[in-house]
């Protein structure tokens, strides 16, 4: 898992950290069943870079459907790492088409990685690849459809508005907000602190979180967040660091910074978090489509309970859409068991084992609905 990135000795406290775990998949990789899958190269351009991925599909059925796979947060690995393994080995048996590629600057992709891509530009991203895919009419290219974690949750409905999709698997989805400090509090509780000491710090990572969105003084950040910088458990979780001098260079930077995180979404005055997709729940009134939406009970990253309540308020109340819901207890963000369920837990004990019924939930849903047989 890779750690978290710095801003200035201080973490950066964006809404896209919470898939920072989507490495974790690199480690429950298997290999390919060859005598199976179909596997052919797979590239598109988008901003004059040509990005490099792979199109697997059943070697003797005729596919009905097509899924994209589309990550979270963070480097992806897909061709040499054999990321998703799994999944894709699971939606190929079950006679879909599997679509993915590496981000730019990843594997065998052109360009330069940007760890903050905004979601609007990787939504640009996919269409880019679904515009190649249905000119090399890809079998099964006439019904196109998504499994996307965590970040996707808010690239695929924004992909929607341009490419009315015909199914969705959303995994761990997001809402509408910012969740940083979900993740800063659920997280310190797991690693032994009392609530009400968890309360605590989460008030500060609010307030400097607010000096941040509000363009505020970096003295009054540093400020604010002290008790952050003060504490171990945060230190060592979190990477937060005591600064004792502050430099122009460190005002400049910290200044800079602030007008790239705000100039998109805006700073929702009520919740105290930032909104990257105004009218959220607008964009996912958009969706007419079967939706499955899977979350793990324990998950520390997103509050999948706020989520779940936005789906079932949009999606579900769209006379034209149809939402099922899968909560799988014990389990954590990527939907694997898990002990503690932190976000840095280490997995290997119990041999990354995926949630129970985990893929016979999305095998099921899919012939329910007639996207595969």
């Amino acid at each position: 898992m890779p750690s978290q990135p710095k801003r200035y000795g201080i973490p950066i406290q964006k809404s896209t950290l919470l898939t920072l775990v989507t490495p974790l998949f690199l480690l429950f990789a298997i290999p390919k069943t060859s005598g199976q899958v179909a596997s052919d190269p797979f590239e598109f351009q988008f901003e004059d870079k040509i990005l490099r991925g792979l199109i697997e599909k059943p070697q003797d059925v005729k596919p009905k459907a097509l899924v994209i796979l589309i990550p979270g947060y963070g480097r992806t690995n897909f061709v040499k790492g054999n990321w998703y393994a799994n999944l894709r080995e699971k939606l190929v048996a079950s006679g879909l088409t599997v679509v993915f590629w590496d981000k730019m600057g990843c594997g065998n992709s052109d360009g330069d990685f940007d760890a903050q891509q905004p979601v609007e530009n990787s939504a640009d991203e996919a269409i880019a690849a679904l515009q190649k895919i249905k000119k090399l009419k890809v079998p099964g290219f006439e019904t196109i459809g998504f499994w996307g974690i965590s970040r996707a949750g808010w690239i695929v409905p924004l992909i929607n508005e341009q490419f009315p999709m015909k199914f969705w698997i959303s995994v761990s989805g997001t809402d509408d907000k910012e969740n940083f400090g979900y993740l800063l509090k659920s997280n310190l509780i797991i690693a032994g602190k009392e609530e009400k000491e968890a309360q605590t710090l989460y008030e500060a990572w609010m307030l400097g979180h607010k000096i941040f969105n509000t363009q505020g003084k970096y003295e009054d950040y540093l400020n604010a967040i002290k008790p952050l910088a003060q504490d171990s458990l945060s230190r060592m979780l979190f990477g937060y660091t005591k600064v004792s001098h502050i430099t122009d260079e460190d005002r400049k930077k910290f200044t800079q910074e602030q007008k790239q995180y705000t100039s998109k979404g805006h700073f929702d005055t009520e919740s105290g978090l930032w909104v990257y997709i105004n009218d959220f729940d607008q964009t996912l009134l958009k969706i007419n489509c079967p939706v499955l939406a899977l979350f793990g009970a324990n998950d520390s990253q997103v509050d999948w309970r706020k989520t779940k309540k936005l789906y079932e308020e949009t999606i579900g109340a769209n006379p034209d859409s149809e939402l099922t819901v899968k909560v799988f207890e014990n389990c954590n963000h990527v939907l694997q068991k898990c002990i503690t369920c932190g976000w840095r837990e280490d997995l290997s004990a119990l041999k990354w084992q995926a949630c129970d019924a985990y893929y016979e939930t999305m095998e099921e849903w899919l012939r329910v609905h007639q996207i595969v047989e």
